[in-house]
């Protein structure tokens, strides 16, 4: 669901980066365009909502590969376990 309603807002904001909008949950019909946005097509957006969704889904995955990539490194210079965790959090 979370992942959904990222994706919205990540394709209305590729279509027009400046507009301003809000919804209620994942409903796309209760959006509201403020300050004077144009409104944008539903289904223009939602057309863009699985193309969204892969981004999102790559940009958490390749945080956590960055993360893993630094611990490893972290590790190959000789850091112990509990160093890189207090370095980390």
């Amino acid at each position: 669901i979370m992942k959904t309603i990222q994706a919205i807002y990540k394709a209305i904001k590729k279509i027009n980066p400046n507009a301003q909008a809000s919804m209620s949950g994942e409903d796309i019909n209760t959006l509201v365009w403020e300050n004077g946005t144009t409104p944008i097509n539903k289904q223009d957006i939602l057309d863009l909502v699985p193309e969204c969704i892969a981004e999102i889904e790559a940009e958490e995955q390749a945080k956590i590969d960055n993360k893993q990539s630094a611990l490893t490194k972290l590790s190959a210079l000789g850091l112990t376990e509990a160093e890189i965790k207090s370095i980390i959090g």
